[in-house]
This record gives C-alpha cells, structure tokens and sequence, in this order.
C-alpha cells in the first residue's frame, strides 16, 4: 500500500513537471469560484442572528412577536432648523404648518411596503379633534397640554417630534430605508425643519451601504503592508509579488464556495479578508524562500519537487491547527462567531490548496522564461524530441514501403 510520504512525493513530481497543466487547471477553478462568489449576499443581522435560539430571552420575544405581532419599529425625526436667527421662521414644533407637514408624512409613510401601523402627534391631535387637524397655535397648544401622552411624540423644549412606524416581520430594511428617504423628499416641507429617518432596525442598512467601503479599506491596507515586508524580505519585484498569488486565488476559491454554498456574509465577517491575507500569506511565503534555497544547487524542476517535499507536511500540520482553532469557534453560543470561524476556516484551506498548486507552477515557468540557460536547454530538449519523432515516421514509412508489417 502507498504511503501518505509516498502521495506526496508524486504530487511534488507531478507540479513541478507539468507547470502549464497546473496553472491551467486553477485558472478553469478560479473562473468557477468567481462565478458563485457573485451570489454571496449581504445580509442583516440584529440579535436573532448574533445569539442562539434557545436561549430564554429569544424564546420570549418569540413568543412576544407570535401573540403582540412583531417589534419591528422605524422613526421619522421632525425637528426645527431654522436657516436665519432673529427670522420669524417657525420655532415650535406645535406651529400648524409643522403639524400639518407631520400629518401628511404619516399619510404617505402609512402607504409604503412593510409598514402595518404608523403614528404621530398630528394623527392624535386629529383624533382628539373630531377628526380634523387644528388650524389655530393656540388650538393645538392646548391640546397638548392637555393630554401627558402627547409627550411620547412631542419634545418637552417643543422642538423636535416623531412619526413612529410599525413595520413588518419581513420587511427589507434596504428597501424601507429608501421609501422612507423618498417619502421625506415627496412632502414639501417647511424651510425651517428637518427631518431624517432613524431607529435601530435601519442601522444594517446603513451598515451594509458602507461595509463595501470599509472591506476595501482594510483589505488595501492589509495588502500594502504584505507587499513591503514581501519586497523587504525578498529583496525582488518577482519573488516578491509571487506569494500574493496564494491569497489572491485562496480568497477567490474561498469566496466561491461560500456563494456555492448558499451563505452569506454580515458586519461580524466583514473584516475576514484581511484575516485571511494576514494568515494565508505564510504558505507562499514558505514555498518561494525554501525554492530559492533549493534553486542554488538544482535545476527548478528538481528544487520544486524538493520543495514541497520539505514544506507539505508543516504547512499541512499548520493549517489543520488552523481549522481546529477557527472551528472551536463555533462551539461558544454567540452564533456570529461561529459564522466567523467558518469563513476563516474556508479561507485558510484554500489559501494552503492554492499555495501547494498556483505558487509552484508560477516559480518553475518564471524560472524557464528568465533563464536563458534554461530556455537554450528546453529549446534542444524540444527538438532533439522531434528529431526521434521524425526518425521514427522515416523508419515506419521505410517498413510500410518494403511490404514488411511490424509490431
């Protein structure tokens, strides 16, 4: 029976004989991998999504959305600001422009999807004025003087007032987000107030919306940062760039599994790529210093094959450790830190698959085109192989010619 040394030692004749075959081979699985990473989707997450199911509090605000409906809750903000001081713009938020502007905000955003309920102080002023708005100041200063509840809407310095809505098990906060924006913009409103939508329930959105912004951030920062210690250690614009290619196809392999699969990514996971540049780096980093070393005493071919005969094992052992390590991860109740671990674990393994196929391939073609030596040798190899081949055909048209049939 083949020993798990013996595998290893045809893996490491098989790449470092057959280069172009390789590199072939990864660019059909990269085109793969980026064709499912593009299903990977953002997603929301709140506290359903960070802890466990059967915790006791989850439970009860289960319970709580099955028989209440759900608590799922936005606010348009009304407050006053206005442009010019000592002007006689609107201050009060209890003037009758004001309420009258809130009212029809409460109409339109009643309208929209994935709201069941909206209310507002202009909404209780109407109900407790025989169901028509009050057109005098004075009117609707009484009014709330004259009902405490009106203070859950209205400001105590009567400056600022809300719309509060109700929304949906279901609803897409993307989607509400922009309703609500337009919603703002379609009511013509007084010069002297401002509104803006608010509450807990949208903060994914807007965290999504700059999640993109911040992962190329990070991820261009952590790339810099690779790249001078590479030409730092290196010392050389190829061997330097070289390494990039394990995490730059291990990130793509990684990402085209989790689109395969179906999952998708939060704010808890945002950051992993740069998790995964930092750890993933390593593997071509061993590969590229232990094949130069090698390259000083044999011929590329022969220095890959003992290449990755020297570092197969400890890379190997490195990122199993790796995935026991990130996998723990999902023993602990939160569940976004499993999600985490998980991502980090897909992006490891690959990150070691394409350091032990891409990174090999990569150095012995670079050392067969920048080798002038290697190049002459290749030639004569080349067309010593189409001297025998022509040989062979003189010599089987020979035989054919004089009648005689060989085997």
């Amino acid at each position: 029976m083949i020993s798990f040394k013996q595998l290893i030692e045809k893996y490491a004749g098989f790449v470092s004989n057959n280069p172009y075959w390789v590199i072939l081979l990864v660019i059909i699985i990269s085109i793969i991998a980026a064709i499912q990473a593009q299903n990977i989707e953002m997603e929301s997450m709140d506290y359903s999504d960070m802890l466990p199911d059967n915790l006791e509090v989850m439970q009860t605000l289960e319970i709580i959305n099955d028989e209440f409906g759900g608590t799922n809750s936005v606010m348009i903000v009304v407050e006053s600001d206005p442009q010019y001081s000592n002007s006689d713009e609107p201050r009060d938020i209890r003037d009758p422009e004001i309420i009258q502007y809130v009212y029809l905000l409460s109409e339109m955003a009643q309208y929209t999807d994935d709201v069941t309920y909206v209310t507002s102080a202009s909404s209780i002023l109407k109900n407790l004025n025989n169901d028509t708005l009050p057109k005098s100041a004075s009117q609707i200063i009484e009014l709330v003087n004259d009902n405490p509840s009106l203070g859950s809407y209205i400001s105590s310095n009567y400056e600022m007032t809300l719309v509060k809505i109700t929304l949906s098990d279901d609803f897409d906060e993307d989607q509400i987000l922009i309703d609500l924006n337009d919603v703002i913009d379609q009511v013509p409103k007084p010069s002297s107030i401002k509104s803006s939508v608010a509450g807990q329930e949208l903060g994914m959105a807007v965290v999504k919306n700059q999640l993109a912004d911040d992962m190329r951030t990070t991820s261009r920062a952590s790339l810099i940062g690779i790249l001078v210690i590479l030409f730092l250690v290196f010392r050389s614009v190829r061997y330097g760039l070289t390494p990039l290619a394990t995490i730059g196809v291990g990130i793509l392999w990684a990402f085209g599994y989790i689109g395969l699969i179906g999952m998708g990514m939060n704010s808890a996971t945002s950051g992993v790529i740069s998790m995964i540049m930092g750890i993933g780096i390593d593997f071509g980093i061993q590969i590229v210093t232990r094949f130069r070393h090698e390259l000083k005493k044999v011929r590329p071919e022969r220095a890959m094959s003992i290449t990755l005969n020297s570092v197969f094992m400890p890379m190997l052992t490195t990122t199993l450790a790796a995935l026991i390590g990130f996998k723990a991860m999902s023993l602990g109740e939160l569940t976004m830190m499993g999600e985490l671990g998980t991502i980090m674990s897909y992006g490891i393994a690959a990150s070691f698959l394409a350091a032990i196929t891409i990174i090999p391939a990569i150095l012995v073609v670079g050392e067969r085109l920048s080798n002038k030596k290697l190049r002459e040798e290749d030639e004569q190899k080349f067309m010593q192989e189409e001297r025998m081949f022509a040989k062979m055909l003189r010599s089987k048209k020979k035989t054919i010619k004089n009648g005689k049939v060989t085997r």
